[in-house]
Formats: structure tokens, sequence, C-alpha cells
């Protein structure tokens, strides 16, 4: 209530519309006002949402289609706080990668959820007891080597459990298939996969799995602990993980996984935070282990190395310097001694006089240096050490070349010359690997919609209009409620049958159903496909199927709203009269207003001639209201029959 005015508010200008937050009238107030410019009404706007407490003499501005208010007083206290109203609704959020992390939090604890499980990754750390429940599909598209690797431990196993208890099984073979099986891991072999190393994994699941009632699932033994599983797996179903909740040397081991494994965004960002957290405390145990780990941990070793030469004198006065490999120490020895050396200031001071001093290679020849050709790449090649710094592009070395070979050497010695070992080659690890610090883009709905499209080992059926369409149970499971009710904890026979029928008296099409899919599957994919015409049918399916958000149907308004013209509006006003659904009869309206508004060209439409009886006799209804004449104007002071 405004009568009796206001003071000490906020107020913004925005399309037409003034609104006015709080003020006082004697009462501190917490209500948004809005003034109509051209009725001089006003108003007041609903909030959803927690509002903020009321306030006078506060600031307010207009950003974008935002009110964004800040501080104020309630008469005790002044206010330190920011709130930002919303003019125009908000464009709810994609969903897609939240749905699958909740799927897969829910399997690790829920039975229900574990029913859509086909494959059980065991940990080394848990006796093979626990570990993650996940799905092979989207293993399948999103890590395929590591979906080789599950099903070739699956084949192998099966073939152990296949082989009679106490059969002998004689020496073994020079085979092909010998050869096959202890790849396989049968006979008590050692595995060799590319997680964790070499060790000898258990053939058969822990003696009561079967009756457990998991048994539906395929029992694969990995040599990880549970932790980086479970963060792996998590990331392959959301594209995200929790940094936070691991330590750098968890971190650590899955970077090593995703680069074994192939899954090159999540290697990318754990090696961009493990080189956040390098620190005194942690860069001797990271250049140990990315040593013994190389190649695949050459970014990591080359990190820590540029650090411990960055902080040369504290790294050398810890105790874990000690434990180094001495032939890593003295390539690092090295490194500090040729890097001071060929630095035009004064020598460093103070880290260098911490180590015994190794002997320093002589200038090089003033008459030689000018034509000896572009420097080397970056790094060091000793005749002690075995390891090498790789060069920021690194390629293929000719056959039969030496590493030095084409290294220009200081006499006496098997250092590279020295101006190659000047203080750029040490700056912060983002220069030398430039060309793979760039984080890959997120491609979570683009290898999920290739189940879809590819129709890759589909287990459900759902069939529309008397169509079959080929899905995936996980999927449906995760995106929506509806299905995740008939196919988990119903009990319905659909799901025991594996197919689902959608009812003949329903409004649903089968291309409306394929977008609702398409949705489902890739999230914003479906903006590809829709049309005016199938939107129509998907304006209620938020709701009725249960899903996360009404992110579809914005879409589906949208594309509605958008589509009003000459060639859609007959399809969408028909299609607005069979369905029953909440908000088509708004869109009824206003395609019934278009179609009379521009009845001209609308009627040389051939959608007209298809439409039923009485839709055409209520657009005949329409035009003759508008071609009916206004009434003649009354004039003050002549009779209406004089006029």
């Amino acid at each position: 209530d405004l009568s009796d005015g206001r003071y000490a508010h906020s107020a913004v200008l925005r399309e037409g519309y003034i609104y006015l937050y709080g003020g006082n009238d004697t009462v501190r107030h917490d209500d948004l006002q809005q003034l109509d410019l051209e009725t001089k009404v006003w108003s007041r706007v609903v909030v959803h949402g927690s509002c903020p407490p009321g306030r006078d003499f506060h600031a307010a501005v207009l950003r974008k289609d935002s009110m964004v208010i800040f501080g104020g007083s309630n008469g005790m206290r002044r206010h330190n706080d920011v709130f930002e109203f919303h003019m125009e609704p908000k464009i709810p959020s994609c969903t897609l990668a939240l749905d699958l992390e909740a799927l897969l939090e829910q399997a690790q604890c829920e039975e229900p959820a574990q029913l859509s499980c086909d494959l059980f990754l065991a940990a080394e750390d848990s006796n093979w007891v626990h570990g993650v429940f996940c799905h092979q599909h989207l293993i399948l598209v999103r890590c395929p080597v590591l979906y080789q690797l599950v099903q070739e431990r699956a084949q192998g196993m099966q073939v152990s459990h296949d082989q009679q208890p106490g059969q002998a099984t004689g020496a073994p073979e020079d085979n092909l298939d010998s050869l096959l099986r202890v790849v396989n891991g049968e006979e008590g072999a050692s595995v060799s996969l590319p997680l964790g190393g070499r060790r000898a994994l258990p053939r058969r699941p822990p003696a009561g799995w079967e009756a457990s009632g998991q048994s539906r699932c395929v029992w694969i033994p990995l040599d990880l602990q549970h932790t980086t599983i479970y963060h792996f797996v998590s990331f392959l179903y959301s594209e995200t993980t929790k940094f936070g909740q691991l330590s750098t040397e968890q971190l650590y081991r899955l970077f090593l996984i995703a680069k074994q494994l192939e899954v090159h965004r999540l290697a990318e960002l754990c090696d961009q935070q493990i080189k956040i957290r390098l620190s005194m405390d942690n860069v001797l145990p990271l250049l140990r282990n990315s040593t013994l780990d190389a190649p695949h941990a050459l970014s990591i070793q080359e990190a820590c190395k540029h650090f411990f030469l960055a902080n040369y004198q504290n790294c050398t006065e810890l105790r874990e310097c000690e434990a180094l490999d001495p032939r890593l120490l003295c390539e690092l020895m090295r490194l500090h001694n040729s890097r001071t050396v060929a630095s035009s200031g004064p020598p460093l001071t103070g880290s260098a006089q911490q180590l015994p001093q190794l002997s320093q290679p002589p200038s090089p020849n003033p008459a030689t240096s000018s034509t000896a050709g572009p420097p080397a790449t970056p790094g060091v090649q000793t005749q002690l050490s075995t390891l090498q710094l790789q060069s920021s592009s690194p390629g293929p070395r000719p056959a039969g070349q030496s590493p030095t070979a084409t290294q220009p050497q200081s006499p006496q010695t098997g250092f590279r010359d020295a101006k190659d070992m000047s203080m750029a080659q040490y700056s912060p690890p983002r220069e030398p690997m430039s060309e793979h610090s760039q984080i890959p883009p997120e491609t979570l709905g683009k290898d999920l919609i290739r189940l879809l499209d590819e129709e890759i080992t589909p287990d459900f059926e759902v069939i529309v209009q008397d169509e079959v369409i080929h899905v995936h149970k996980f999927l449906l499971v995760a995106r929506s409620r509806y299905f995740g009710s008939c196919i988990l904890t119903s009990g319905m026979v659909e799901s025991q049958a594996g197919r689902l029928v959608i009812p003949p008296t329903s409004a649903m099409t089968a291309d409306a159903f394929r977008a609702l899919l398409r949705f489902l599957y890739a999230g914003d994919h479906i903006l590809d496909i829709l049309a005016p015409h199938t939107a129509m049918y998907l304006v209620d399916a938020s709701s009725f199927y249960g899903l996360t958000n009404l992110r579809l149907k914005h879409f589906c308004e949208l594309c509605v709203k958008d589509s009003f013209n000459e060639t859609h509006v007959l399809q969408l006003f028909e299609a607005s009269s069979r369905l029953a659904v909440e908000g088509t009869q708004v869109v009824r309206a206003m395609a019934l207003e278009f179609i009379v508004s521009n009845f001209q060209t609308v009627c040389r439409q051939p959608a007209l001639e298809q439409l039923d009886k009485p839709l055409l006799i209520e657009i005949m209804r329409g035009v003759a209201e508008k071609l009916q004449p206004p009434p003649p104007p009354v004039v003050p002071g002549i009779p209406p029959t004089l006029g």
C-alpha cells in the first residue's frame, strides 16, 4: 500500500515500468512495487524466494534484466549485503550432468538404483568387496579404453569360471590361445592393465557375491583404490569432479589414470589443479612419483622441476631430498648450476652454496657461437642421467641419431651449450607446455547422443503409435521419475518384459517422443530437431514424466511462440485443440487470433482443408466477428437515427 507515501526507498526504470523496493512510511518495508507508466497504476510484484529484510536508505541499480540492491539500514544497524531481483524468469539450467551424478550416488547406497546397473568395479583396498556400481553403456561411449579392458577381463573370468574345479591345466601351450589366456588373467597370471601396474588379480568374486543379489552386475577387479575409482567414474557421469575432497596424492593418482585411459579433459583438469597445489610439502613426493611414472606424468615432472629450481635453496634443505634418485638429484644440480652460469646477472646466491659444486661448462667459443644455429629445445642430456627434459613440442628422432646428435656440445663435457640453460627455460610450467595446456571441451551430451542415434546395444523398448523405439534403461531412470518408477520400483510387467507401451489414447506421437528422448539423452541437442507441431506435445512433458526442472517446457513454449506464421499456425491450432494439457489453451487462443488477423494469407495454406469441421467453424466465427462493422459513433445532440 503506497497511500501513505514512501521515503528512503530505491527505484529503477525498466521498459516502461518503475520498480520500487523498500522504504519507510513509519514501517520499513520489504516489498517490491511496480508502476505502469502507461496506466499510472501501482501493483505489487510477487517475489519467488526469500525477500531481503525490510530496509531504507539503500541503493539500487539496474543490471541487464535485474534490479540489484545494496546496503541500507533497519534502524538498528547498517546492512552490508547485496540482493538481486530477476525481472525476467531465468532459463532453467540443464540438469543432464546432475541427473547422471545423482543416479551414480544413489546406486552406491540404494538397492532400487542398483537394479539399473550392470557393472561393478571392485577396489583393491577393500579386498575386492567394495567398489563402484555403474553402467557399461555409459563407460562404452565415455571411456572406450576402460570398456575394452572390462570386456577382456570379463571374458577371461568367464573362461576361468567354466573350467571345472580341480581340472588339470597341464603345461601352457606356446600358441595364441595360451597367450590370450595370460592376457585375460587366467591361471593366476598377472594382468597387463594400464591401471596401477602389474599384479595378480583375483579370477572370481569374493565369497557371497553371487548369493547377495548383486550377481546381475559384471564383477571386475581393478588395482586401484576405491576413492580413485569413484572420482574417475563420477567424472565420466558428470564432466566434473570434486577436487576439494582429494589430497594431492589422490589427485595425482586420478591424473595418472585419466592419462592412461585417455580421458583427456580429466587429465588436463587434474594437471592444472596439481600445479596450483605445488608447495614445499608435496613437490618432492610428486617429483619422485612422476619420474617413476614417466612418460604419462611428464607434465607433472616438468612442473616439479621448475618449482624445485625456482625454490632451490628451500627444496635442498628438505629431508625428502635425500630420498631422491641420485641420477635425478645430479640432474637437478646440473640444471641449477648451468642456469646460474648462463644468467646475465650475478650468480644466484644461497642456493648454489647448499650443494657441492659440479665443474661448470666453459663458455662457448665466441668465434663459433654466432654460427651455431638456433638454440636447442629446452632440456638437458648428461652422461650420467637416464632422464631427459623433453621440449615443449617433442617430435620423433630420426633413426640412428643419438639423443645429443643435434645438440651443440660444450668442450670436454656432456652438457649442452650454456646458452641453452637460460632462465627462460625455467619460467612457469605453462610456457613450455602451452600447446597442451588447453582444457578440452565437455563432450557428455555428444557422447550420450551416440547411444540413441547409433542404437548402441539398447536394453529397453518403448512402443509409440505401433512404432518400436530402442532406448537405454539407465538414462531413462536417471532423467525421468516416471520411467524410473516404471522400470525399477513399480513391479510393472513392463520392467520384466523390457518394453513399455504408450497407450494409443495418449496425445504423444512417435516424433514427439523421439524429441523427448533427445532431450533426455543430451539436453540442449533437442533444439536441433524441435519443430512447433512437435513442441506442442511436449509442453507438459516436464511435469508428466517427472523431469528435474522445466527447461524442456521453456524450450517448447519458446518454439511455439516464435513459430506463429502462415506455414505452421494451422498445425499448432489443430494440435492445441486436441491436447488437454496445461498451457495449450493459451497457445490455442494465440493461434486463433493470429489466424483471424492474417486470414488473407492463412486461408491459402493447404493445411486449412485438412482441419476438422468444428475448427473451421471456430475460425469462421472469429473472422466474422472481426469483419463485423463497428457501431456508428454517437454525436452529442443528434439523434442516432439522424446520424
